[in-house]
């Protein structure tokens, strides 16, 4: 098995990112790249092109601003589907603490997909979900921040995999890593949080659960 590990960035990766993909356990032949100089979409395009040209059989995608714990790779090839995630702090949520995962609707008529904050899963749920026992959650969607894809679901996909989208009334977007996810529902691929791959994000960090 052959594992890309790619950071997409515009200019360098944080010193803490680096020692964390240095540190992490690697169960099978990794090699490591970082994409530079694109916007986020593009990096995440390239990347996913490295992917599939090189033959890899997965691609684990890092923000240049988190860390993943140690046992990370390890437990995100443990679940065995085709996409899954740490998770970690929105790095503008210091009050909520809500993290990159978007949960499932409720059964209230809601859409299936709701991006908004108050979708969000709270960290501390995240964090006794584990506890309980539950490491892997369905999702609506995930920030890419520490995310594992099966080399193959790409071309389950139409291309561009990721893209950024300005709505016509200019009163939201959808960014490039949902747009990803939105692509995966449509395909009927489902999405996933490990519980278990508990990530820092710009010296905000979520408390592993014992």
């Amino acid at each position: 098995m052959r594992i890309l590990i790619a950071v997409p960035t515009f200019e360098t990766i944080t010193p803490d990112t680096f020692q964390s993909l240095w540190d992490m356990d690697k169960p099978c032949e990794c090699d490591f790249r970082f994409v530079r100089g694109y916007d986020c979409a593009t990096a995440r395009n390239r990347i996913a092109d490295l992917a599939v040209e090189g033959g890899y059989d997965y691609v684990l995608m890092v923000d240049n601003d988190v860390t993943p714990p140690v046992d990370a790779l390890t437990n995100l090839l443990s679940d065995d589907v085709e996409v899954t995630s740490g998770y970690y702090l929105r790095r503008h949520d210091l009050q909520t603490r809500t993290t990159c995962a978007c949960r499932l609707a409720d059964q209230d008529g809601k859409p299936y997909y709701n991006y908004s904050t108050e979708s969000m899963y709270p960290a501390d749920e995240l964090a006794t979900l584990r506890r309980d026992g539950q490491t892997l959650v369905r999702v609506h969607g995930v920030g890419m921040g520490c995310a594992l894809v099966r080399t193959d679901t790409f071309g389950l996909l139409p291309y561009p995999w990721f893209d950024w989208v300005n709505y016509a009334d200019r009163h939201g977007v959808l960014s490039e890593d949902l747009y990803f996810c939105s692509a995966l529902k449509r395909a009927d691929i489902p999405v996933y949080v490990d519980t278990r791959v508990a990530c820092g994000h710009m010296l905000r960090h979520v408390e592993t659960p014992d």
